[in-house]
């Protein structure tokens, strides 16, 4: 079975932000595919390799507009799974490491928004 199609310990919300993944010093542009309080699916342009750390930045936005009062969610992520969504397209799901008591309220205020 899948890793990404195990039962879920996080509600996942179909939520797309663009983010950014870094790893390694190079910087990669992204978009959720859904987000949890837990980690994230992102699709992007280059494979990962599971187990990679990478580091993941994104506003928590409504309907797409930045709130200037909100800060970015930043927080290290580690990738369990990757697989292809295409031509020169990958997704990969990322687990939040140890996000901050501040970082989960950002999640839960912005998820309760959406769900």
């Amino acid at each position: 079975m899948e890793a990404h199609s195990r039962k879920r310990q996080h509600e996942r919300y179909p939520v797309r932000i663009s983010c950014e993944l870094t790893l390694s010093g190079e910087t990669l542009h992204a978009e959720t595919q859904n987000l949890s309080t837990g980690g994230a699916a992102v699709l992007f342009s280059r494979d990962l390799t599971v187990g990679e750390v990478v580091t993941v930045s994104f506003f928590l936005t409504q309907d797409g507009v930045e709130d200037p009062d909100r800060s970015p969610f930043e927080c290290a992520a580690s990738v369990r799974w990757t697989e292809p969504a295409g031509q020169n397209a990958f997704t990969a799901g990322l687990q939040f490491l140890a996000p901050s008591e501040r970082q989960r309220e950002l999640l839960r205020d912005f998820l309760a928004q959406i769900g």
